[in-house]
């Protein structure tokens, strides 16, 4: 906006353009989530604990306060609630506190309690389910949950269950934190079946959002690895 060369503006301008472009159009957005995700597997045997990582899978409550509103990430209980029912899962662990940051950022959500109340209301009883609700991050996310497991001795082998895009570095923290667990890929932001044509050409302004997600979450991971987290 300020340099007076006209040639550096226009430069500026196509370059921050074809940025726009590629950035939300559905092909690219879905090659790098594509490449950065890691891919879901099967349960195999029984496993004595599910880890659930919060984040964005509960809402807060809106007129009607005696509701629950699920978040965009409710994959993340859902997926080890249907484990649980099917004998799978012995135990869960929701892991999560608030994440408010002053006024700077409200969390008013309550998702590990309301997480928990969902989850009896499915039909899991309340002794099974473990609530971790002090931690604010990835980082704290496996150091309290380590520290709660060794307190009740519990063995493995055990779940850990959260987005696709979150996997990378929650599985590197709660390795770090010598709590070797299975990753459990559950909300999955790639698209695996064929793409319309409309997709390919058409821009998308979701795409610039999960994009968002996607770079906000390959930064913190690396900045993780520098810090010593992951």
């Amino acid at each position: 906006m300020f340099n007076k060369k006209v040639k550096f503006k226009r430069v500026a301008g196509f370059c921050l353009l074809g940025i726009l472009i590629l950035g939300s159009n559905t092909w690219v957005v879905n090659k790098l989530f594509s490449a950065y995700e890691l891919p879901q597997i099967q349960t195999k045997g029984h496993y004595s604990l599910a880890i659930i990582l919060g984040g964005g899978m509960i809402r807060a409550n809106q007129e009607d306060k005696s509701r629950i509103n699920v978040g965009e990430s409710a994959d993340r209980f859902l997926q080890p609630a249907l484990l649980y029912k099917a004998g799978k899962v012995d135990q869960i662990l929701i892991t999560g506190g608030n994440t408010s940051i002053g006024s700077l950022k409200i969390d008013q959500s309550n998702e590990t309690m309301q997480v928990k109340r969902l989850l009896v209301a499915l039909g899991i009883p309340e002794t099974k389910i473990l609530v971790e609700n002090q931690a604010r991050n990835t980082h704290e996310n496996a150091k309290f949950s380590r520290r709660l497991i060794d307190s009740l001795q519990i063995q493995g082998p055990i779940l850990l269950v959260t987005s696709a895009f979150h996997m990378r570095r929650a599985s590197a923290c709660f390795t770090k934190e010598g709590l070797h667990c299975i990753p459990y890929v559950v909300d999955s932001k790639k698209k695996d079946t064929d793409l319309g044509v409309l997709e390919y050409i058409v821009p998308s302004e979701k795409e610039l959002y999960k994009l968002s997600y996607l770079l906000r979450e390959m930064f913190g991971f690396i900045i993780y690895r520098i810090v010593g987290y992951a």
